[in-house]
């Protein structure tokens, strides 16, 4: 998992850029295997008015699926990069469970259309009733 860490408009000192890596490393270092990269942009939205102005963006990058983004703002930078991270953590771990499901699902529903299927002509779609086995015609 790379950790590329950029700020628009505050200064980046190395202890920053250190936290941040180690937060990262920390929430999603179960799911490292499955993470090209993840990048993350620091940035003061008023400037030094003040207020809730501290944002931590998050893109993160998996192996061969959709890109997941966080955006999080709070009044300290150090609040946004913690209920971020903890965000993607989340994100990921329920995107990844959703695609071993529907792998486990489709799988199932295979092998009861093998399990149906007696002879050894080729198998046609109106063939199969999907009802008879409580599913519809996609195997959920």
């Amino acid at each position: 998992m790379k950790i590329k860490v950029q700020a628009r408009h505050i200064a980046l000192p190395s202890e920053l850029k250190a936290y941040v890596k180690r937060r990262l490393q920390f929430a999603l270092g179960s799911r490292a295997d499955s993470i090209k990269q993840v990048k993350v942009t620091l940035s003061d939205i008023n400037g030094p008015k003040g207020g809730e102005d501290k944002r931590c963006q998050m893109l993160i990058k998996i192996d061969g699926k959709k890109d997941i983004v966080i955006d999080d703002k709070q009044e300290h930078i150090h609040s946004a990069i913690d209920i971020a991270s903890d965000r993607a953590s989340r994100a990921i771990t329920r995107r990844i469970e959703r695609l071993q499901n529907k792998a486990k699902r489709m799988k199932i529903a295979f092998k009861k259309i093998r399990a149906k299927r007696s002879d050894n002509d080729a198998f046609h779609h109106d063939e199969y009733d999907f009802a008879e086995d409580g599913l519809d015609q996609y195997g959920y």
